[in-house]
């Protein structure tokens, strides 16, 4: 997989980590009848949970970091009680962007796209229109503006923050699910649905948002924090192992997307960002 690393300016190819299991596990019909026994029973997720947690996986931390790289000199700490302590770290994140510039609230792979009626997106092998992907949280207001998807891969920090001041207006959650047999949509012959969060957001600069958490089907849980109110760089919250994904919709007219994200998406290719960094600016008043 091609990504844009803005750090260098130029293309490079990534892996994305345990392709071959994911895609045995959901596009094969012995897979997801695993998934189904293990994953969606809450086998896999309470023996893999209490490993994670345990001293017993300290001995997967070092080979993990030198495996990808991972750079620990923006973590508070470099001392690990467990793989789980090390997947949720918390890093110094910081902005220099000024209040009318939309800051990214997470490390991750960015697409960016224009919200329509037809507009479907494929995230963690299903495939979602935006009122499925938000529950019960009406997106009808969006259409014209900007979809923002923000892929996490498991070198990532996995805490995410606020991109603005605001207020939280209302949250939902959308657990995982899984069928074997009869897709869950006949359309796009998807067979599970990720676990989600959802909360429609009013902030002061950029009106109202709406992010959406994705975690995998049963071992990507996602924590937020309790809260009303919240300003810029607050932290939101944090996604525990088993891959990440968040998606942003703003409203039409709102922002203008920097000029590599705009491009880079129109080409089908993810653009590589950090927490705090300039995405897009505003230009309503």
């Amino acid at each position: 997989m091609m990504i844009y690393d803005r750090a260098v300016g130029q293309l490079r190819e990534e892996l994305e980590y345990g392709a071959k299991s994911l895609n045995f596990l959901y596009n094969t019909a012995f897979g997801r009848v695993l998934l189904k026994a293990f994953f969606c029973r809450g086998i896999y997720s309470r023996i893999n949970g209490a490993y994670m947690k345990s001293r017993l996986s300290v001995r997967k931390i070092k080979p993990f970091i030198e495996k990808y790289g991972i750079d620990l000199s923006l973590c508070e700490r470099t001392e690990f009680t467990c793989f789980d302590d090390f997947f949720t770290r918390r890093c110094r994140f910081t902005t220099d962007c000024t209040a009318d510039e939309l800051i990214a609230p997470c490390c991750g792979r960015l697409a960016a796209y224009p919200i329509t009626d037809e507009l479907t997106l494929r995230i963690k092998h299903s495939v979602y229109t935006l009122s499925e992907l938000a529950g019960g949280i009406d997106v009808s207001g969006f259409g014209g503006g900007v979809c923002l998807v923000y892929r996490l891969a498991v070198r990532d920090c996995h805490r995410y923050a606020f991109c603005d001041d605001g207020e939280l207006i209302r949250t939902e959650e959308l657990r995982g699910e899984l069928h074997t047999v009869r897709p869950i949509s006949e359309k796009y012959r998807v067979y599970a649905r990720n676990h989600r969060v959802c909360s429609l957001l009013r902030t002061e600069r950029f009106g109202e948002m709406i992010q959406i958490e994705v975690g995998a089907l049963q071992i990507g849980k996602i924590t937020n924090h309790a809260v009303t109110r919240f300003s810029r760089m607050d932290e939101k919250g944090y996604f525990g192992f088993g891959g990440s994904t968040i998606i942003q919709l703003l409203k039409n007219g709102v922002i203008e997307l920097d000029g590599d994200i705009r491009s880079n998406s129109e080409n089908g290719i993810e653009t590589l960002v950090q927490t705090g960094e300039r995405v897009a600016r505003r230009v309503i008043c």
